[in-house]
């Protein structure tokens, strides 16, 4: 906000389909960097209406609800408002300097997109009576003894970086957990995106409820205008990785028509310390290959070499009516790799063609759901931190064709 207002008003609390009060409970090893060294976020998110979608409802806050799409400005006492899709404020200026908008997703951490947030805009009357914090939500949450988790949200700067005023105050957001706390984290606005936010803990013996917290401690009314939304606790487990390479094609006739044969080295890799099983592995080769004048599977196979543990193959994979790799009830235990060798004839069309392929893979951890999606390569965790989902770890595996010649992109890692 930037303008500030004298105006005192009374902290409302926002109360709807809160569980009670769970009591204090001991957490243990708590960290902002997210999930410990060689886990992974997996499983269904445990907070209640952590994207909004439902409004107001299942958490309490300090801030009083200004109602749904409402802009919560300053002179009549701030507050908080949940917003959908873009928004433009102030509504009566001709110069608007706070733009909301939906959240992408955040494939890594399987949060899907999000078009409601949560607008926070504390006034001065909050702070004061907070002595410069102010509860934006709270949600107590049931959680299993000894069991390490991640406690996430996201948020979004809504000053625009440069029609704002200079000396604007960027956010200052708190996450507590029991109200411990791992410090604070400014929300800047540039770059200009949703940021994640991380509190990574153990619960201890016989703790089966926490209270979560999120915080602003801006203290300030000059610029701390901003967003969340997608407030997550998952459990960490152990990750499996996959990743896809392509080898250049080779010329080859079948049934007396010309093509290429393309050979592809599928690697999996358990990438914790616990056992991963039930994995099922897709490829969707009907997509991939649907620009072709034709296409076949010609093997499947699993690679049996010194390293790699085997996993049994589906026999009846066809890429197109069967789209499983894998054989049921395929496993591996801590640090084992795996690998596949798929050899398809394909028959491009006369025009250039870019073939993309990707596998995309569900495991289990525990009780616990994991998923990944192939890279190129032979290393589906490059930079060997046991998280195979980063950014720069996801892609497709392409194979370029044209009337003169083709390229297979080259993998160095």
């Amino acid at each position: 906000m930037l303008r500030v207002s004298l105006l005192m008003v009374a902290v409302i609390m926002v109360q709807a389909l809160v569980p009670p009060q769970g009591a204090s409970a001991e957490i243990l090893d708590p960290g902002a960097g997210g999930c410990p060294i060689s886990t992974i976020v997996g499983g269904d998110n445990l907070v209640q209406n952590g994207d909004f979608a439902q409004g107001a409802v299942g958490f309490t806050s300090g801030l009083s609800n200004r109602g749904h799409g409402v802009y919560p400005d300053d002179a009549n006492g701030g507050g908080f408002s949940i917003q959908t899709g873009t928004v433009v404020y102030p509504p009566f200026e001709a110069n608007p300097y706070l733009y909301g908008r939906p959240f992408p997703g955040d494939p890594q951490r399987d949060v899907p997109p999000s078009n409601t947030y949560f607008y926070s805009n504390p006034s001065e009357a909050n702070y004061l009576a907070g002595n410069g914090r102010v509860n934006l939500w709270t949600q107590v949450v049931a959680v299993a003894p000894n069991t390490t988790y991640n406690f996430f949200a996201y948020f979004d700067n809504l000053l625009d970086p440069v029609k704002s005023a200079n000396g604007t105050a960027d956010p200052l957001i708190e996450l507590r957990v029991n109200n411990l706390s791992v410090g604070t984290t400014i929300v800047p606005k540039t770059p200009d995106r949703w940021v994640p936010i991380q509190f990574a803990f153990t619960t201890g013996n016989n703790v089966t409820s926490i209270t979560l917290q999120i915080d602003s401690l801006t203290n300030s009314t000059f610029g701390d205008d901003f967003a969340m939304t997608q407030i997550n606790l998952k459990q960490c487990v152990s990750g499996i990785g996959v990743a896809k390479y392509v080898f250049p094609p080779v010329a080859a006739t079948r049934n007396g028509e010309e093509g290429f044969q393309l050979e592809y080295w599928i690697t999996f890799r358990n990438l914790g310390a616990n056992p991963v099983a039930d994995i099922q592995a897709v490829d969707d080769l009907a997509t991939v290959f649907a620009s072709a004048e034709a296409w076949e599977v010609i093997s499947l196979s699993s690679v049996s070499e010194s390293g790699f543990a085997v996993l049994n193959v589906n026999p009846s994979f066809d890429g197109q009516h069967d789209l499983e790799l894998l054989a049921a009830n395929q496993s591996l235990a801590p640090g084992q790799r795996a690998r596949l060798r798929l050899v398809i004839w394909v028959q491009p069309p006369p025009g250039p063609v870019v073939f993309r392929n990707v596998v995309n893979l569900v495991a289990r951890s525990g009780n616990v759901t994991i998923t990944d999606v192939s890279m190129p390569g032979f290393d589906p965790d490059p930079n060997h931190n046991g998280d195979p989902k980063e950014e720069d770890e996801i892609g497709a595996t392409i194979s370029i064709f044209s009337p003169f010649k083709y390229w297979v992109p080259v993998v160095s890692r």
